[in-house]
């Protein structure tokens, strides 16, 4: 059985996207890894200089609802990127308002139900103007526990692991609700221009004095190929269900997102819940 008392299963919306060719040169990581301890190396050039970017730098019309997580900023062959990543957070109350001024909140609890959105879009700048070239869409809905929608620290990623002049972005993000201290939902998103690579699995998460890292899998693929007692057992954190989105990506592509997911799949109590 699972070793977690109670959980609470989150309701997630399928990541959309809409798609554009991109372009780009050289290959890096920003910012620095937190934690490194993967099988596969990758050998970065340093040239894509990505710059943090504000609220205040990113252009009103360019502007998402709720709070700027992180915007960037770099040069490449294709000009001048922009990216932002946005999060929204909306209480019940505030839904029942918007749908009809006279509606008034239950005193129960959907009261403290909350729904929060995570939104990702990537702009080029093109004869001035900036035009988009992919989106990314998620979210939660109606969570009345700890809701968990966040950005792995340190994990978002431009690179050009091919070295075709084309970038990639690669972004990697958590989701939960929950009531006690099991895992969140882990997604690791890869866009190259008009294709997207995905591996989505669950966190591993800290809840004693044994390092979180010690429990997370070294191999952690793949979640379809674990036997059934494997399951029944519950011993499925830190996994990721499958590769083939990544079938007809260019090898060094699922090199990186190994090497990726290991990094960033644990999570401590000290960010189990940030909303």
């Amino acid at each position: 059985m699972h070793k977690y008392a109670i959980s609470i299963l989150l309701v997630v919306a399928s990541c959309t996207d809409k798609s554009a060719e991109t372009t780009a040169r050289a290959s890096t990581v920003f910012p620095a890894p937190v934690e490194a301890s993967a099988p596969d190396t990758i050998v970065a050039e340093h040239t894509i200089k990505p710059h943090a970017v504000a609220l205040a730098e990113v252009p009103v019309a360019l502007r998402l609802p709720g709070k700027l997580l992180e915007g960037w900023r770099w040069q490449d062959a294709n000009g001048e990127n922009l990216l932002v990543i946005f999060r929204a957070l909306v209480s019940s109350t505030q839904q029942a308002a918007a749908a009809s001024s006279a509606a008034s909140a239950e005193q129960d609890m959907q009261d403290f139900e909350r729904s929060a959105q995570l939104r990702a879009r990537q702009y080029v700048r093109r004869e001035g103007k900036f035009t988009e070239l992919w989106r990314l869409q998620d979210a939660i809905a109606a969570c009345p526990l700890d809701m968990t929608l966040r950005l792995q620290p340190g994990s978002t990623a431009i690179t050009d692991l091919d070295h075709d002049g084309r970038s990639e972005t690669t972004l990697m993000y958590a989701l939960a609700c929950r009531g006690d201290i099991s895992s969140a939902a882990l997604k690791l998103i890869m866009r190259a221009g008009p294709a997207k690579y995905a591996l989505r699995g669950s966190t591993v998460v800290q809840y004693d004095s044994v390092p979180a890292t010690q429990r997370r899998p070294t191999t952690p693929c793949c979640l379809d190929k674990l036997s059934a007692a494997q399951r029944e057992e519950g011993n499925i954190d830190g996994y990721y269900q499958n590769e083939a989105d990544f079938q007809t990506a260019p090898p060094a592509f699922l090199q990186f997102a190994r090497q990726h997911w290991q990094k960033f799949s644990v999570e401590t109590t000290d960010d189990h819940e940030d909303l």
